[in-house]
């Protein structure tokens, strides 16, 4: 699951927890045995959601951003 976000005017209503919920039964055929998302570190927010289904930590991600050297 990449880019899921909720509008700061609906949240706080469960709609991301459905939505998360929905995905990923959709996103997980017979024979798949899992489903994994990235969040961004600062968002402890989404962190507690998708913790309360049994997502965990598993790894860390970032961007490589090339500078340009004039």
């Amino acid at each position: 699951m990449t880019a899921v976000g909720v509008d700061v005017r609906h949240r706080r209503r469960g709609l991301a927890t459905a939505v998360t919920a929905a995905l990923a039964r959709a996103g997980r055929p017979p024979g798949i045995w899992g489903v994994y998302l990235q969040v961004e570190d600062g968002n402890e927010a989404a962190r507690v959601l998708y913790r309360r289904p049994g997502f965990s930590d598993h790894h860390g991600h970032h961007y490589r951003v090339a500078l340009a050297f004039i």
